[in-house]
């Protein structure tokens, strides 16, 4: 059996031990075969892979994938080969005739004669990540059994009888036990296609074009130059070109195996004669815990290597312009930028974007998340992705704005120190603490994140409309170490290339005024309100549009009494 697929479809519907509906019957999926390598920046990889594993690390079931990325083991990562695709098999081998209604293991020609047969769609799972063929009784004088159905969907009904003496032997199926020596081994019996069958775990980062960029990246300074370059502003295109900085120098011969001491030691040295600057303050990460110093630095390479690729500023638009956009690009696209609580709108022009399947899980859907399974090759990881060039939005927030914002909210003071320096101001009070998987994030955190993806999700919606386009063809990338988050064109959906470019140089302006006074309000309410404040009619999109699972999602960050979008004033 053979079907087209694209690459896309295949990294988001057909991944290893994943099943799917094809021609008639259910297929799993055994392997790719013969899986490219991609040329990715593994440290960039690695480290956003080890951001997505905080969900089952901090329980210990992530099979000790974290503990493995964080001593530097190696891993690959693959696309799908676009001539021999993925190798699938029949499953579960469990077939119901049709004229007789006997149940067996084969599609073959029925004892009855008939070859009128359908394959049953149900497995059997359990958490640990195991999956088999639901068990089925048997008549204990004939050894054969039958299914018959009662025009309900529920399990329990199901009537199991003789199809030789029509004795009924059992409703509904025989509950199997799993091996693995859980608590509880009872594995549970439902559709193929349900998502706590089968759910697979995706991280995303930014890739850099040439992994020889990446690494000339990483040798110049790497995150510490990068976090100085976005901490002044990203007022240059690359922010490795001009001289080297102490910051910069440390980190560099830190990755060379100096220690930190001698480091600076030498830095010092080079910054007394001249030799190299002293960049944001010449101090930069000190004050700052390891965590949110690292997670900064990333962020900062992130968004070095988006920049990379191509970057259109508001003061690149009006150089060029003609004289009524550019009045146009003056006034109003500056104003609605400000009016947005906005520090910036840039359009990447070729955005470079790794999305990696690392694992799936199980009956993922409780308090507590279930085992999660990598995906590996003869033990060693294996990531399953696609790397994605693209246009996009990036949108960074007024960091003045937000230090306010955050301050009405009690959640930080805005004193006149922190005014004078507000993006080191809340990098200070940032604990990088993951409110998406920590439920006991400090609140500062946790308000940060909801405003960030909340504005996101409102962009994306409103964005959508104005580009002409469908919602699942946008996805978001979100920085909230730099008060930024992008919105970039993926690979599925229907989207029209140059739509976003269109948006930013002839309606920039009329879309951001849309996201700040266009209506607020959800068709839901006050339900809506009264759940949370987001919902499918109002801030919700679907998967993996958004991979945080519509989590810390709330209109009131955006439009409540001491809203951003209501409270945000020009810089």
């Amino acid at each position: 059996m053979r079907a087209e697929r694209g690459a896309s479809q295949i990294l988001f519907g057909f991944l290893p031990q994943q099943t799917a509906d094809l021609d008639g019957g259910v297929w799993r999926v055994s392997s790719w075969v013969d899986a490219v390598p991609l040329d990715i920046d593994k440290a960039a990889v690695r480290a956003a892979v080890s951001s997505a594993l905080s969900r089952w690390s901090d329980v210990g079931k992530d099979d000790g994938l974290k503990a493995e990325l964080l001593h530097n083991a190696d891993f690959d990562v693959v696309g799908v080969h676009p001539e021999r695709g993925v190798l699938m098999e029949e499953f579960p081998r469990v077939w119901r005739c049709r004229t007789c209604h006997r149940v067996d293991s084969s599609s073959a020609r029925c004892r009855c004669g008939s070859t009128n047969k359908v394959q049953i769609p149900l497995v059997s799972y359990h958490e640990c990540g195991a999956v088999t063929e639901p068990q089925l009784p048997q008549c204990p004088t004939h050894h054969e059994i039958a299914m018959e159905r009662r025009g309900t969907t529920a399990l329990s009904e199901l009537r199991f009888f003789c199809p030789v003496c029509h004795q009924t032997i059992k409703w509904g199926f025989v509950p199997r036990r799993c091996s693995c020596g859980s608590a509880d081994p009872v594995m549970k019996t439902t559709v193929h296609r349900a998502a706590s069958v089968y759910s697979p775990h995706f991280a995303v980062a930014v890739n850099a074009p040439d992994p020889a960029l990446a690494a000339r990246m990483r040798a110049a300074g790497g995150g510490a130059r990068a976090a100085e370059w976005v901490l002044s502003g990203m007022p240059t295109a690359d922010p490795f070109s001009g001289r080297q900085t102490v910051a910069g120098m440390v980190a560099g011969l830190v990755a060379m195996g100096l220690s930190q001491e001698t480091a600076r030691e030498f830095s010092a040295q080079a910054a007394s004669r001249g030799e190299v600057d002293s960049g944001e303050g010449g101090t930069w990460g000190e004050g700052l815990t390891n965590k949110v110093r690292e997670e900064a630095e990333e962020e900062a390479l992130s968004l070095a290597t988006a920049v990379a690729g191509g970057r259109v500023t508001l003061d690149e638009l009006k150089a060029y312009a003609t004289p009524p956009l550019r009045t146009q690009y003056e006034a109003g696209y500056e104003a609605a930028v400000a009016r947005g609580g906005l520090e910036a709108v840039d359009l990447l022009t070729s955005f470079p974007v790794l999305t990696v399947a690392f694992g799936y899980s199980r009956d993922s859907f409780k308090d507590e998340p279930s085992r999660l399974v990598p995906f590996r090759e003869r033990g060693r990881l294996r990531l399953l992705g696609a790397v994605n060039r693209t246009e996009a939005l990036l949108f960074r927030l007024n960091p003045t704005t937000v230090l306010e914002w955050l301050a009405r909210r009690g959640v930080c003071a805005a004193s006149d120190e922190a005014r004078a320096n507000p993006r080191l101001a809340l990098l200070s009070a940032y604990r990088a603490s993951n409110p998406r998987e920590n439920p006991i994030a400090v609140d500062f955190d946790r308000e940060l994140y909801r405003l960030l993806h909340s504005f996101s999700h409102r962009t994306i919606r409103r964005l959508a409309a104005f580009a002409g386009i469908e919602r699942d063809g946008l996805s978001e990338y979100l920085l909230p170490a730099h008060l930024s988050f992008v919105v970039y064109a993926a690979a599925r959906g229907d989207f029209v290339l140059g739509g976003l470019q269109a948006v930013f140089e002839t309606a920039l302006d009329s879309f951001l005024e849309d996201v700040v006074g266009g209506e607020a309000r959800c068709a839901l309410d006050p339900g809506c309100r009264a759940g949370g404040g987001a919902c499918m009619a109002c801030l919700h999109l679907g998967e993996p549009s958004c991979r945080w699972f519509n989590g810390l999602l709330d209109r009131d960050v955006l439009f409540g009494e001491s809203g951003y979008l209501i409270g945000a004033i020009a810089p």
